[in-house]
Formats: C-alpha cells, structure tokens, sequence
C-alpha cells in the first residue's frame, strides 16, 4: 500500500476546478485557458535554428534528398508528419521513415544509418530522437551526409557531431518542457511563419500524448490545437474523431482515445500507418485507415489479455518480485502487461520475451522500488538496459537468466523506498454535485487524484471477470479495472476508503458519477 498526502486538507468540493489550480499556484485558471498564440516564443531563440532553417532550404532548392526520422510514438508520428508535409508542401525532395520496433528498436541505430547512406540521401533530419545517435551520426557523416537533429530528451555528455541539433536545453530558448513535436513545430514555425497554424491540432495531439506539462507555451498550443480539433482540415484526424464520436474534443479524449489508438500501430504493426492517416487525401482513403488501425488497437487488447492470463500463469508467488518469460510474448504489450501485473499482484514485474540468443523486456515498479537502481547493480549481465525509476527496458542473454532472477529478487529490499502518492484533497462523494465532475473534465483535471472516505457499498459486481464494481447509490459507482481483489475482500459490513479519479458514466441517457480507482484501504 502506498501512502497518500493530501495537498489541501480544506478542499472545498463545490469549486474543485478553482480549488485545484490554486493548490498549483495558478490563481486565475480562466487565463491559463485563454492563452494562444501571443504565449509562443520566437523559433529563432534557438540555438542552430537560422543556419538549420538555411540548409533546408538550400536542400529544398538544390533538389537533395531529404528524410525526416522519427519514431514509433504519438509524440514521435506527429513530428513525422508536420516536418514531412511542411517540406514537401515547400516543394522539397523528401520522404520519412520511422524505426520497426521489433526489428530496428528506437532511434537512429547504425543499421538505419547504413541504409540511409545506401539508399542516397544528402540529408537527414530526426524529430523526437537523435541526441544519443553519437555513433550514428559519426557515421552518417563520413559518408558525406548531413545531419539535423531535433530532440527533447534528456542529453548525455557526449554530443552527436551534427550539422546542427535544435535541442532547449542547448540554447536560451525559455520554455525547456516542449515535446518532440513541440520543438519540431518550432521549427515548422521558423520555415513557414503563421501558416504553421495549419498543424496546430497536430503539435496538440502530440504533446498531449507525450504527457508534457501543460503550462505556458504548452498551454498555448493545446489550447489552440482543441479549439481546431473540433473543426478540423487534416482530414485523417477528423475522420478518427468523427469514427470515435468526439464531439468537443479534450485532453482526456487525447489521452484515452486518440492517443490510444496512433500507439497501437507501432505496437502491433508500423506507425507508418499512423502517419499515412494524417496525410490522407480523402475521407475514403482515412476511413480504410482507421478500420486497419481499430482492428490493431483490438489486436493489442486481445493479445494483452491473452499474455497476462500466460503471465499469471507463470508466477512464483514465493519470490518477491513476478519475472516471467516465454516466447509467446509480444514486444509491443510487454510494458502493458507488466504494468498490469504489477498492479494487480502488488509486486515489481519483469516480462520478457524469449528470442533465440536473449530475453528482451519491461519492467514495472510497485511500492517504491527504483527499478533503474537494481539494474545499474546488475550491469555485468545486461546487454542494454534503460529508462526510469518506475518503468524500464532490458536485455540480455538466455545464459544470466537464473543468475539474473536471483540478483534481482536479492536486490529489491535495497532500491525500495516508500511512495508518497499525492492526493488533491478529501472529498465527501455522497454530497458531490456531477457538474464539479463534469467542470474537472472540462478543464483538464480529469486525472486529479481524490480520496474518498467511508464509503458503503450498496452491491458489488465482477466485469467481465477482471475489474471490480462498486454501487455506491443510485447516482454514483466505482470501479477497480484489471483487480479481483478488491472484489473479494469487500462486503456489505465494509467501510472503505479509495484513492481514486472522478468520471462521469453515461448510459441510456442517464448519467452517474464514477470513481476510477487507483488504490483502497478496508476499514
């Protein structure tokens, strides 16, 4: 169980909205909702973006061949897709690819870097990846092609010996949090000036997507980018909005529904299909596309579902952490199902897939543990690893697998520290008016964190055997989705306190309040 901190003791739950933004320290909410266009900083503030913006244009008069890189994200396939169209559209000579995440991996790799010499192109230019490409870039340039880098993650000590990088953090640029597509959209910006504002709903769709804060220049392009969403020109991502019946598109709808589903095409496929979706020409070719990216996105759910029930299947209660293994397992839901693993068995998962020379996988904290701490501990067995403390990818060979089980579980008492899990505040659900709940949605707090106290359950159900329902009353539920557990530990007689979001269940044209629970205490 981790241990909540309730950020205002003295909530008022009839101005939530208001409430919470000034717990952030934003007085006036309205006005961080008015920001636009005025709010965007010059392109030009940049470090490399006037020699950058030159030799585009120069490889655009010249006729050179151009490739934008990008990657297999939503944050990665917008980049892509407002680059590739601002040059072609300036009549340049240019094409894109994105990395396979089963073959190539993430990033520019040497593979990828031999085949972009071969195939002759002059110039390269990577969005949202590419500050780590040392070797690559080493590569690309002695063979006489020219590198552009633009990034936002994090830098090492060693940069790529490029052209030129277009990176915050290597300038005065003032506003750092940009995503990939943020700082791809300032280059957009420094090419073409305002008509850049032709894919601002774009740069929106991925910034949300890439969880960047949502302040200031961010703000600004969400803002901007909703408003155009609803109406939007790029005819792909209005035929998905219109296909998922969004009729005033939120961050909430990015997050759950649009985002969701541009993932599951580098997940099961290619997230070039993503791409080909927002550069569609006509409403019958995006409709086609979006049939083959559902059927994905239900392919993920599928297969998720199958591989945890293997996964279950597969756990040593006894140990201290779940590490599980089997060829049967798919690249692109290992993080999912990890994640669901962890979750619901309350222990750090590892899932990795058997290869024929390797185990390959994602790993998923729980209760605290640094999951980056143990494996910078196990070094000497891993052929790479990364990531963070809560979530993390590895590799290595079939040979280390007991010995890296043994290390890992030995390990876990050394790298844990309690979690503090901050809470907005206390709110009494039996008094909540839905329009606080629905005024949450409406200005971007629909993930806020609430705890809800003395809770009685009127009855209780199993869905589709794996996520637990709570009836609260008449006009509110709660729902625990991917645990059993809470299910059979509650009864009538219980007194329980959830962790939780608010949402607003709509059926058959009545609407109820439900929570989303994250975690619960039995009383």
């Amino acid at each position: 169980m981790n241990k909540w901190k309730v950020i205002n003791p003295l909530l008022d739950q009839n101005k939530l909205v208001e409430e919470v933004y000034r717990s952030r320290g934003v007085d006036n909410y309205l006005e961080l909702f008015n920001l636009d266009e005025k709010t965007f900083n010059d392109p030009y503030l940049f470090r490399d973006m006037t020699k950058t913006v030159d030799r585009i244009m120069t490889a655009i008069k010249n006729k050179e061949r151009i490739l934008i890189y990008g990657d297999y994200d939503v944050d990665g396939i917008t980049s892509t897709f407002i680059l590739y169209k601002t040059i072609r559209n300036l009549n340049g000579n240019v094409s894109y690819d994105i990395p396979n995440r089963f073959i190539d991996g993430y990033g520019l790799s040497v593979s990828k870097a031999y085949d972009i010499i071969n195939e002759g192109y002059n110039l390269v230019i990577t969005v949202d990846n590419g500050i780590k490409s040392v070797k690559e870039a080493k590569i690309l340039k002695d063979n006489n092609v020219e590198l552009i880098i633009t990034d936002h993650h994090e830098m090492e000590d060693e940069l790529p010996d490029a052209f030129s990088i277009i990176h915050t953090g290597l300038s005065d640029y003032p506003f750092k949090p940009l995503a990939g597509v943020g700082v791809a959209f300032k280059l957009v910006q420094a090419l073409i000036g305002d008509d850049s504002s032709e894919y601002i709903d774009i740069v929106a769709l991925g910034t949300v997507a890439d969880m960047m804060p949502l302040i200031e220049e961010n703000r600004a392009i969400v803002n901007l980018g909703l408003k155009k969403m609803k109406h939007s020109d790029n005819i792909g991502l209005a035929a998905l909005v219109s296909f998922l019946d969004i009729g005033r598109p939120s961050v909430a709808d990015i997050q759950f529904k649009l985002a969701p589903r541009i993932n599951a095409c580098g997940r099961m496929k290619s997230a070039k299909l993503a791409v080909m979706l927002l550069d569609s020409i006509d409403k019958f070719e995006a409709t086609n596309i979006i049939k083959e990216i559902e059927e994905n996105n239900n392919e993920r759910k599928k297969l998720t579902k199958i591989l945890y029930e293997e996964g279950v299947s597969l756990i040593e209660e006894e140990k201290p952490s779940i590490i599980i293994y089997s060829p049967q397992m798919h690249e692109g839901v290992l993080g999912i199902v990890a994640s669901r693993l962890a979750n619901e068995f309350f222990k750090v998962s590892v899932v990795l897939k058997e290869d024929e020379y390797t185990y390959k996988g994602s790993i998923r904290s729980y209760g605290g543990v640094d999951v980056i701490h143990i494996l910078s501990k196990l070094n000497d067995l891993l052929i790479r690893h990364g990531g963070h403390t809560n979530a993390a990818g590895l590799e290595f060979k079939k040979e280390n697998l007991e010995e890296f089980k043994r290390r890992f579980n030995e390990l876990i008492p050394t790298a844990s520290h309690e979690k503090v899990t901050k809470v907005e505040g206390v709110i009494n659900i039996y008094n909540l008016d839905i329009k606080q709940v629905v005024d949450l949605d409406r200005y971007d707090l629909k993930d806020c964190l609430f705890v809800f106290e003395n809770i009685k359950l009127n009855n209780k159900y199993l869905i589709a055997g794996q996520h637990s329902k709570i009836i609260i009353n008449k006009d509110c539920e709660a729902i625990f989705f991917n645990n059993k557990d809470l299910y059979s530990k509650i009864s009538n007689e219980s007194n329980i306190t959830l962790l939780g979001r608010l949402d607003i269940n709509s059926f058959r044209g009545k609407s109820k309040i439900q929570i989303i629970i994250e975690d619960y205490e039995i009383n």
